[in-house]
């Protein structure tokens, strides 16, 4: 477990520069904002306690609205994915299926990864947008704006995992 501190350093880094030097300037529209860094709670070892995994995520969503300016948005919205990640877990993952030391696509499969990310993404996003909006003047934009952005940040880290995980052979199921 504490071989994995590394590899999870650098992923924390390399995500949150990632987040905030390209994928909080993209203004492609109003209604896609994508996020990548949730990435890094969501790739941590199953075995992490849920505390540290709740210290984790604050940290990250904290130094996500540090460098961005958005007022504790972030960290809200990945202290309730880190809190919720081993019940999600839990729920989408087959009864007997032995997983390794962490969620990986290429261990999981890309079916599997896929719903986790993107159940995941659309918690946080819908978690970041509520706070953000503080309304629900306009529910549909709202609801727009959550879908979109989570489409876009699950395609984002699926290509970040693929660009940068091995090229061992990949489970589609």
């Amino acid at each position: 477990m504490l071989s994995l501190v590394p590899i999870n350093l650098l992923r924390f880094v390399a995500l949150l520069a990632a987040q905030v030097l390209i994928f909080s300037n993209i203004k492609v529209s109003p209604f896609i904002n994508p996020y990548v860094y949730p990435l890094f709670i969501l790739l941590l070892p199953f075995g992490t306690p849920r505390w540290l995994l709740m210290i984790l995520g604050f940290a990250t969503g904290l130094s996500v609205d540090l460098f961005v300016g958005s007022l504790g948005m972030h960290a809200a919205a990945c202290l309730l994915i880190a809190y919720l990640r081993p019940t999600l877990i839990s729920i989408i993952t087959p009864k007997g299926a032995e997983f390794e030391v962490e969620p990986n696509i290429n261990l999981q499969g890309v079916t599997w990864f896929s719903i986790y990310c993107g159940l995941a993404t659309f918690i946080h996003h819908t978690a970041y947008f509520l706070i953000e909006s503080g309304t629900f003047y306009n529910p549909f934009i709202l609801l727009l704006r959550i879908i979109l952005s989570t489409i876009f940040s699950v395609l984002f880290m699926m290509i970040f995992l693929f660009l940068f995980t091995s090229s061992r052979k990949r489970r589609l199921a």
